[in-house]
């Protein structure tokens, strides 16, 4: 019998972010799907974009672990060793890109000789100009001097390097405090164009960088010398199958049941949903239409193809399964939790994109379903006239506005929600119903394409734009 206690839940679900989560425990419960291994290939740099909750840290994580176990001088650089080091005050755009070369280049010896346990030595390290040649010289000189006298570990380390002379540096969560500002647009955009740099002097020296989907589009379209990093991309992108996949491989370790993840990715989706059993209710015994249906479509259709909120489903309804001293999810505490799960999704989509638009928050709740919108059988699906029209009213409402000053018009409001996943394509077809995200496909919002999908309020959102209705099973058609 399962205590759903705070410990227990935080090691049965793994830790909402990859920062909170025990190594060992991390390496149990990984899913390795195909960023995996664009990330992984021995190329000089790798830029992993996606949306906040796709697991881009623990992604970085991982391959920053497995690098330390394969004897690589990994670094792991977060945002105030970064911003703590570089000068990102300059007159001008190149002076910028220079700061960002010389407080990086710096910054790698320093944490490259505290890794090795050299912290007197690290303490020691002066600006370091002139290109990646001085990173490895001076790096290559240190260690050699002390490579005696450090244990064994340290010892395998430091030989890898003088062999090989790679260092591989993941930056991680640097857009963290991200306000869309010129400044920080700058600041990113100095970034990726010092790395270039840096990695085109010398392919062992390697960089690792998480952004956010928003952060990448806004530098993207602000400075046009970033297309040449494209070829540099990977996009941490899921299916509903692998994210249930993950759920059921996080909790199949915690039992201690040794599942390879090419054996849970091949069973269908109602047998990963069984192996769950022992701690959820595999029937949802609801009303009308959620009536015995499978519990895993609820879920599925209430995630945003990102595993966080499949964690977070499982998170919340759990504590309320504790609270009523239940050793097992019931139908009634997912049900309890569907209003406070709908209204921190709609928080976290404003959070992500309002540097964009921002009265995010204006728009979302102004696309409500009206009195007379219910009566006449409008939204929360949308044809192209009937979102056209709703976006009119919604613009009507307000001074709303894209940061960069691009035109705000209905069809660009549209794509925006699109790209940000507050709106879904829909296709029903016999009985089938087909969502696709902006990931799946970029082109289906555009003006001048027309491929028979109409416009869906992501369910996750249901709740929160109709909390008159909270206790209500929402009018939404559930998934496969």
């Amino acid at each position: 019998m399962l205590d759903f206690n705070d410990e227990t839940i935080a090691h049965l679900f793994g830790a909402e972010d990859a920062e909170n989560e025990q190594p060992e425990r991390l390496k149990e419960y990984f899913f390795r799907n195909k960023a995996y291994d664009s990330l992984k290939a021995d190329l000089p740099i790798r830029v992993l974009v996606g949306y906040k909750g796709v697991g881009k840290s623990a992604l970085l994580k991982i391959c920053h672990l497995e690098d330390l176990e394969e004897d690589v001088i990994s670094l792991w650089v977060r945002p105030n060793d970064v911003f703590g080091s570089i000068n990102t005050e300059a007159g001008s755009f190149l002076q910028l890109i220079e700061n960002w070369k010389v407080g990086l280049s710096t910054l790698i010896v320093r944490k490259a000789l505290e890794g090795c346990d050299l912290f007197d030595e690290a303490s020691k390290v002066e600006k370091i100009t002139g290109g990646v040649r001085h990173i490895l010289g001076s790096l290559y000189e240190r260690l050699q001097s002390y490579s005696g006298a450090q244990s064994q570990d340290v010892a395998k380390l430091v030989k890898r390097f003088t062999q090989e002379k790679k260092i591989r540096v993941y930056l991680d969560d640097l857009d963290r405090g991200w306000e869309g500002r010129l400044s920080d647009i700058k600041n990113i955009s100095a970034l990726l164009n010092a790395v270039r740099d840096m990695a085109g002097e010398d392919r062992r020296v390697q960089f690792r960088i998480g952004l956010r989907t928003d952060v990448y589009h806004l530098v993207r379209t602000s400075d046009e010398s970033t297309d040449k990093i494209e070829s540099n991309l990977v996009w941490l992108a899921w299916s509903n199958h692998e994210i249930l996949a993950t759920m059921v491989k996080r909790v199949s370790t915690f039992f201690g049941e040794d599942r390879s993840q090419e054996s849970l990715v091949s069973l269908q989706q109602s047998d990963l949903a069984l192996l769950l059993e022992p701690i959820i209710d595999v029937r949802f015994h609801g009303r009308g239409r959620w009536e015995n249906i499978a519990t895993r479509r609820i879920l599925m259709t209430l995630t945003r193809k990102r595993p966080r909120d499949l964690v977070k489903l499982f998170y919340y309804s759990a504590k309320e399964a504790h609270k009523h001293d239940s050793e097992k999810i019931r139908s009634t505490h997912l049900q309890n939790i569907f209003v406070r799960y709908s209204n921190e999704r709609l928080t976290d989509v404003i959070n992500e994109f309002k540097t964009e638009v921002p009265r995010l928050k204006d728009v979302l709740l102004g696309m409500r379903q009206t009195k007379k919108e219910r009566e006449q059988g409008i939204g929360p699906i949308f044809d192209d006239g009937q979102l056209v029209a709703k976006l009119k009213t919604v613009l009507n409402s307000g001074n709303i506005t894209f940061s960069n000053g691009d035109p705000m018009t209905p069809i660009a409001l549209a794509r925006f929600l699109y790209r940000c996943d507050f709106i879904t394509a829909r296709l029903d077809k016999e009985n089938e119903i087909t969502r696709l995200h902006f990931s799946d496909n970029q082109l289906l919002a555009e003006p001048k394409a027309h491929f028979g999908f109409k416009w869906e309020i992501h369910p996750a959102y249901r709740w929160s734009l109709e909390p008159q209705h909270a206790n209500e099973i929402p009018a939404f058609e559930l998934g496969e």
